[in-house]
């Protein structure tokens, strides 16, 4: 095959939502292009993480079509996302992968079957399904590798505030701290709590997110990781933000604002990190609506 390019346009992502542990998922305006090159050229193998999380998807794609793709696949990322810092990294891999191998192919899957594959791999859809289509979104597993989701709205008018720490925390690490089991107080709390959560967004009732992001499942035990955290959570609160939570397995903050507090939020967050000791950076996006494009396919040199 002649040599082709093909570049894939995915946002970052926020997940859980404070209560919405593996469920609830939102896309931020903070995206990655990422261009996979296929060859009939065979290539090294590659030590980059994020690049071997797009040549998995792209395999695993091939291999739910039945077909042995080409020999030579490399991908590149024009903005890249940070690994580790919950904010969605692996998914968009995922998912550029799924697509850009789906596009190489004549397109034969629907979004939803690109959206299985990502979110295989990834375990679970909170990340993945807003990847895929933008905006807010409920996604859970219907089992045998099948996904239900659908969106959810927000009001106009709020903002991103978005805390980065310099250092990670790995997914794999983040879950190790989780309890086997839970008590039946704390389910019931979490599951109310995220249902509210996605009630209090369609009716724009800003005022309840803050006890619809009051989780018992994962935030308190990850803590330990991150023992900061609640007191970052306090300070985006008192600058004003309607909510704050630990997106996705950390180690970045999430929290969502009027528009004229979102830059205080942000703020205050990082003031707080570094009064903690601790080093990041923090900015304010919004709420992406787009989710992942297919924005150019090109014949290149192999």
């Amino acid at each position: 095959m002649e040599a082709t390019a093909v570049t894939v346009r995915v946002p970052a992502t926020s997940a859980n939502l404070g209560a919405g542990f593996d469920c609830l998922g939102l896309a931020l305006d903070l995206f990655a292009s990422i261009t996979v090159t296929f060859s009939d050229c065979e290539q090294p193998p590659t030590e980059d993480v994020g690049e071997k999380m797009v040549l998995t998807a792209i395999r695993q794609t091939f291999l739910r079509l039945n077909q042995p793709g080409p020999v030579g696949v490399r991908a590149r990322y024009n903005v890249a996302i940070p690994l580790g810092r919950g904010l969605g990294a692996s998914a968009v891999a995922r998912v550029a992968g799924a697509l850009a191998a789906n596009e190489i192919a004549g397109r034969p899957l629907d979004e939803d079957a690109c959206l299985a594959i990502a979110s295989d791999l990834e375990g679970h859809g909170d990340n993945a399904c807003p990847a895929m289509f933008g905006g807010l979104q409920v996604c859970v597993s219907a089992g045998e590798g099948r996904y239900l989701h659908a969106p959810f709205t927000h009001p106009a008018g709020v903002q991103m505030a978005i805390l980065v720490p310099d250092h990670s925390m790995a997914t794999k690490d983040a879950r190790k701290v989780l309890p086997d089991s839970y008590g039946k107080p704390d389910v019931i709390h979490n599951v109310g709590r995220a249902a509210l959560f996605v009630a209090a967004m369609n009716a724009g009732r800003l005022d309840l997110l803050d006890e619809a992001t009051q989780d018992r499942v994962h935030q308190p035990q990850r803590a330990a990781l991150f023992p900061p955290m609640f007191d970052i959570f306090a300070a985006a609160k008192r600058a004003g933000a309607h909510a704050a939570w630990l997106s996705g397995a950390g180690s970045s903050i999430a929290a969502i604002c009027p528009e004229d507090v979102a830059r205080p939020a942000a703020s205050a967050m990082l003031e707080e990190l570094q009064h903690a000791g601790m080093s990041g950076r923090s900015m304010v996006t919004r709420i992406a609506k787009d989710g992942a494009t297919v924005s150019k396919v090109e014949l290149v040199e192999a």
